[in-house]
C-alpha cells in the first residue's frame, strides 16, 4: 500500500510563503506560523498547532512532499499520512528501547506533516489541537505576523 498524504483542513489560513517555527521538549511539540485574513493580507494572530504525546519529530528541507496526495485540499491544510512507513519503523524502534511501552500507552498514534515554504515537519503524535494566538500575546513569534 502506498503512503498517502490525506489533507486535514485548518481553521486558520496559513501564510503559504511564511516561516514555520517548531518548539519541542520532552513534554510536547508545537508548531507556529503566520496567517492571512484574506489573500495576501496578514491576520493579526498566529496559529499554534499543539501535538499531543509527540514522541518523534523530523524536519526536511524540501518544498515537495514525498507522499502521494489524497483528495480534497482546502486553502490551508496539514496532512495525516496513511500507511506510514516511518510510523511503523519508529514504533518498532521504540519497542526495542522500551519493550513494554504499548502495555502502558494505549494511545493511537498518527503521522502528521506540516508544510512551510521550502521545508516541512513530520510529527508522530496521538493528535493535535489548533488555536489562534493574538499578536499582542505572540511574544517572540510576533515576527510571523510582521513577515506575513
Amino acid at each position: 500500500m502506498k503512503e498517502t498524504a490525506v489533507p486535514i483542513p485548518l481553521h486558520a489560513w496559513q501564510d503559504p510563503q511564511g516561516d514555520v517555527v517548531l518548539k519541542q521538549s520532552q513534554l510536547g511539540c508545537c508548531i507556529y506560523f503566520g496567517c492571512w485574513a484574506d489573500a495576501g493580507e496578514p491576520a493579526d494572530y498566529i496559529c499554534e498547532l499543539r501535538f499531543d504525546q509527540a514522541w518523534a519529530i523530523r524536519g526536511i528541507c524540501s518544498e515537495y512532499l514525498p507522499y502521494q496526495h489524497g483528495e480534497g485540499h482546502s486553502r490551508s491544510d496539514i496532512y495525516k499520512i496513511e500507511n506510514s512507513i516511518w510510523l511503523k519503523q519508529a514504533s518498532e524502534q521504540r519497542a526495542k528501547s522500551y519493550p513494554n511501552w504499548r502495555n502502558r500507552d494505549k494511545s493511537s498514534y498518527h503521522h502528521y506533516v506540516v508544510e512551510g515554504h521550502d521545508y516541512y515537519y513530520e510529527i508522530i503524535a496521538a493528535g493535535y489541537t489548533e488555536r489562534q494566538i493574538p499578536y499582542a500575546e505572540a511574544g517572540e513569534l510576533k515576527r510571523l505576523v510582521d513577515e506575513a
